[in-house]
């Protein structure tokens, strides 16, 4: 089964990882995540690597210092790679700080375990499930919005996931 609008953490992350990692380098790490891990295409298929900016790790409240020092313990303790649009090596702070766009991924171990990797594993279609509040009042609540124009929290969150699913085909088709 997916589960839509999640980003799926690997487990090893939080078994083994974890407790040794500095604050700035979990946000990080997190943030890798998200932007790999947590887009798949039409076909399902998650990102293997992504261009993320400096000023995109800063949005996770990190100050310029933190986000290099957070990447530089990850790339130290062999979680994540560093590259450049080619597949250059940026492990060194001062090559990726030359670097036009930095790519950055996940080293998973056990990959062939993974969900995201694994061809054994048949997903399952996603389950529509419905949150309590939409389930209870639906029939008021369909009513209500009818009449006034609204949309109810199943059709603004379709309506979400195909606005990100078109930015992220326009990210896409920026690749150099």
């Amino acid at each position: 089964m997916r589960l839509h609008n999640t980003t799926p953490i690997p487990n090893v992350f939080f078994d083994k990882h974890i407790r040794n990692l500095s604050g700035s380098a979990v946000k990080v790490y997190v943030k890798i995540v998200r932007n790999t891990l947590g887009w798949r295409d039409e076909d399902g298929n998650v990102k293997k690597r992504d261009w993320i900016s400096h000023s995109q790790f800063e949005k996770t409240g990190l100050s310029n210092r933190s986000v290099t020092n957070g990447i530089q313990e990850l790339l130290e303790k062999l979680l994540i790679e560093v590259t450049d649009h080619i597949g250059n090596d940026l492990t060194d702070p001062v090559t990726r700080k030359r670097a036009k766009r930095v790519y950055y991924s996940l080293v998973l171990e056990n990959q062939e375990k993974t969900t995201f990797n694994n061809a054994k594993t048949k997903e399952t279609p996603p389950q529509s499930l419905r949150t309590t509040k939409e389930i209870s009042l639906q029939k008021e609540y369909s009513v209500q919005n009818e009449q006034k124009g609204l949309l109810t929290d199943s059709q603004r969150i379709k309506r979400i996931i195909e606005q990100e699913k078109r930015k992220q085909m326009q990210r896409d088709s920026w690749g150099y």
